[in-house]
């Protein structure tokens, strides 16, 4: 029998698959010095994080060429800082759609290189799936972490909106950004969550779980392999004891995603409009460009009537589930999109994070294509632990997803 891996060997093997994978997957845009780790529950992880988070040191472009010539950070972000203490080691900076918009990247999703890893998150979702790093730091504002956790198989948690602090953080629409963590398992965003978050409420104390099960009602349909991989994780969660409704989910998701997205292109423009003087505007990339304008379109008005309304579809929606501790779901309808212009679909995210409660994206196997499944858990904000106790029992139910084969030279 060999003997097992020292921490430095470990070291090394980590090191060498970044060299092999990082030319094919192209999920950094800077790799960090050693640093020196702390002692703690996260002693020897190696994380990345995607770059519009503060890393000290390391200059925050996020993923502009307006930022290109930005000076280095001179501190950690709060969330990279909790993690550096508890003994994680920075390993770069991820790859990120401009200021985490819709402009797809260079990066790739292990599983097929002809196919996207989804945005915004892209280079955390890569690195993750390809075995790169341990963890990684992402945000969402619409889909833009779930959906790189769906598509590249691999566990994705949304927190509720606030738990984790953002500063440090460069903002696309404070209305909605929420950092969260791309991880190898649930156990590992558990672990690290538990660092990173100032609070946390335990887990309710029952053993019975109540479970409404369903997805959006839109145009967009789940392919075959995708129903079939919920209808797989509905009997699993039978299986484990919990007590479970079928059916479609009650919101009319249009206009949620309409009034979603007059705040995020407003709020957009009210951190970011200097950019559309014409020296900056034409180092963007078409799609912010074209968020920003119309971001300075919105008038007041509109922009009351859109809060107004994500209000109101919050409180009914929860209000609707009275009795319902979790919610499963699909984070999108099918895999990874080929490379087209797009960083995927996004409009059965969106819905979730306008409602503010944690979601766990957890790997369900592979299509027919050899592109990863993934099912979500979501539920009421504030119940981070709870949803995440009740995705690692569901996660040992899911079927085997093989690791991405790493290309040939």
């Amino acid at each position: 029998m060999n003997p097992a891996p020292t921490r430095q060997d470990a070291g090394q093997d980590h090191d060498q698959n970044l060299r092999r994978w990082e030319p094919h997957i192209h999920a950094f845009v800077e790799l960090c010095p050693p640093d020196a780790r702390g002692k703690g529950p996260l002693e020897g992880l190696r994380v990345g994080v995607k770059d519009i988070i503060d890393v000290a040191g390391v200059p925050t472009r996020n993923g502009s060429d307006t930022c290109q010539d930005a000076p280095p950070a001179l501190h950690d972000a709060p969330v990279v800082a909790k993690l550096r203490e508890a003994g994680a080691h920075i390993i770069g900076k991820t790859v990120t759609t401009e200021f985490a918009f819709t402009d797809p990247t260079a990066c790739r999703n292990p599983h097929d290189l002809n196919r996207s890893p989804g945005g915004s998150s892209s280079g955390s979702g890569a690195a993750v799936a390809a075995g790169v790093v341990d963890i990684a730091l992402g945000t969402q504002t619409a889909g833009s972490l779930c959906r790189p956790a769906a598509y590249c198989g691999v566990v994705g948690f949304k927190p509720s909106y606030g738990v984790i602090p953002t500063t440090g953080v460069t903002p696309l629409a404070r209305s909605f950004d929420t950092v969260g963590i791309i991880a190898r398992s649930v156990a590992l965003a558990q672990k690290s969550f538990a660092v990173v978050a100032p609070y946390r409420a335990p887990p309710l104390d029952k053993t019975a779980q109540t479970a409404a099960c369903g997805f959006w009602q839109t145009t967009a349909l789940p392919d075959d392999d995708t129903l079939a991989g919920f209808q797989g994780a509905t009997r699993a969660l039978l299986d484990i004891g919990a007590a479970i409704t079928t059916g479609p989910l009650t919101a009319d998701v249009t206009p949620i995603v309409a009034a979603h997205r007059t705040i995020m292109n407003y709020e957009a423009f009210v951190a970011h409009g200097s950019l559309l003087a014409e020296t900056k505007a034409v180092l963007l990339k078409p799609k912010f460009l074209a968020g920003l304008r119309m971001g300075a379109a919105i008038s007041p008005d509109q922009i009351a009537q859109a809060k107004a309304l994500v209000a109101e579809a919050k409180q009914a929606f929860w209000a609707g589930l009275e009795g319902v501790d979790t919610i499963l779901t699909l984070p999108v309808p099918t895999g990874a999109p080929l490379i087209d212009g797009t960083t995927g679909f996004q409009d059965w995210l969106t819905p979730w994070t306008v409602f503010g409660g944690p979601l766990v994206c957890i790997p369900w196997g592979l299509d027919q294509l050899g592109r990863p499944l993934s099912v979500m858990l979501a539920a009421r904000p504030g119940q981070d632990a709870q949803v995440l106790a009740l995705a690692a029992k569901l996660e040992t139910a899911s079927p085997a997803l093989p690791p991405p084969l790493l290309p040939k030279a």
